[in-house]
């Protein structure tokens, strides 16, 4: 009398996922394609909708709990007096899998209970400010409700100061603390953390990565006022993509660029300790975001193909998808090379670690004012720091010198990327 409800694989033959949240406890009632749970693979987090309607018997795993693709995620008394049990069918691990990579806009709303949607860390902010998801308006794609939002109906839902005899104040007003600022970041009480969620994955990869990849880095600090003024222009231009120019999207060209003349870069260790090396016909850039939930790394496929607008749009909206939570395993599988802006959060130079299943990764600074010598003279022009971090397994020196000297060359005349060669 149950129906079993399996994990399925929600993409890219992964082989397991983390039970990151529960929409729904033992017990309760629930409606067809009503969300369930919210997984978290290697690659994205889904919501699994349900594929029958019941009552919920038990839950296959806790919060933090990884099960693999086939496990029991959930059983449910359907009612239908088959007997259904154990393998469920195909048919429904198809429906659960369509549900979580269809847009959210697009999910039913069959249940009176559905929740908002919102990413997880959101509603911890929200259980931290005490506001009610059911209460605020989503201004995310697909009606998402964005960390802001939640701050918005914190400060609209606090008291009114009570009215009180003019006169001196005996108790000095503390400052407002900045949203988002650098005060929210590195917060957690003292005790012992699982490193779960999208923290768990770096964790994973990053010991995989820095335990496997032999790290070379070269770097370099260059004169880009031609890119400067570059920008400025190209952003003035009334043309699709253009108001997306950054210093980013023009590394991203620069980097595609490089990586075509010398392919081995684009290249990755398959095997380990090292096997063989892996050459791909194109390249697919990672472009690592910071979100509310931790490092992410949407990729810009096929890169090769797209000129620089279309490469500015093209990074404006993948990396706009992971941060609002809407990425999927698409979006975040399948590059051959990273880019790592540490310089939007004002970092010079660092020595980023390549991802694992990649053989390189080009680190950018902030770019600002430094000292420069022009002409035997020291003036004052902007610069941006540029850092290249090589497997050493498959690139030496000449090569990363010779990799990060085209991307130099390109950043330093940017009209480079308009006349192509």
């Amino acid at each position: 009398m149950s129906f079993s409800f399996l994990l399925p694989d929600i993409g890219e033959g992964l082989e397991e996922a983390e039970v990151v949240e529960w929409f729904v406890a033992v017990g309760q009632e629930v409606v067809r394609d009503q969300p369930l749970v919210e997984v978290l693979t290697d690659k994205a987090s889904s919501e699994l909708p349900s594929p029958v309607a019941g009552t919920i018997l038990r839950l296959g795993a806790a919060e933090g709990e990884r099960l693999r693709v086939g496990a029991l995620l959930v059983e449910i008394d359907d009612g239908s007096g088959d007997g259904l049990t154990g393998d469920a069918p195909a048919a429904a691990a198809a429906t659960a899998t369509a549900g979580a990579t269809a847009a959210p806009a697009t999910r039913p709303k069959a249940s009176p209970t559905a929740r908002p949607k919102a990413a997880p860390a959101t509603r911890r902010l929200a259980l931290d400010l005490g506001v009610d998801l059911s209460t605020v308006a989503g201004t995310g794609p697909g009606g998402r409700i964005t960390a802001d939002d939640v701050r918005g109906a914190g400060t609209a839902s606090q008291p009114a100061p009570a009215a009180s005899a003019p006169g001196p104040s005996t108790t000095p007003a503390a400052a407002p603390l900045p949203a988002g600022g650098p005060l929210d970041l590195g917060q957690a009480p003292p005790g012992r953390h699982q490193l779960r969620g999208i923290r768990g994955v770096v964790a994973r990869n990053m010991a995989q990565a820095w335990s496997e990849i032999p790290h070379i880095h070269s770097m370099d600090e260059i004169d880009v006022s031609l890119l400067v003024d570059f920008r400025a222009r190209i952003r003035a231009m009334d043309r699709p993509g253009a108001d997306a120019v950054t210093v980013l999207a023009v590394a991203a060209v620069a980097a595609t660029r490089a990586l075509l003349r010398h392919p081995v870069v684009n290249a990755h260790v398959e095997g380990h300790p090292g096997d063989a090396m892996v050459v791909p016909d194109g390249v697919n850039l990672g472009i690592a975001t910071a979100t509310e939930r931790g490092l992410v790394v949407p990729v810009v496929h096929d890169a090769h193909r797209l000129d620089l607008f279309a490469m500015a749009q093209r990074i404006a909206e993948v990396t706009g998808r992971a941060r609002s939570g809407q990425a999927t395993a698409a979006d975040l599988s399948g590059a051959t090379f990273t880019i790592t802006n540490y310089g939007s959060l004002g970092g010079r130079f660092a020595t980023p670690i390549i991802p694992p299943g990649q053989g390189a990764i080009l680190g950018l600074g902030a770019v600002a004012e430094r000292p420069v010598a022009v002409d035997g003279t020291v003036v004052a022009r902007p610069t941006l720091p540029v850092v290249l971090g090589a497997d050493h397994r498959i690139i030496d020196g000449d090569l990363a010198e010779a990799f990060r000297r085209a991307v130099v060359d390109d950043l330093s005349e940017p009209l480079n990327l308009l006349v192509g060669g």
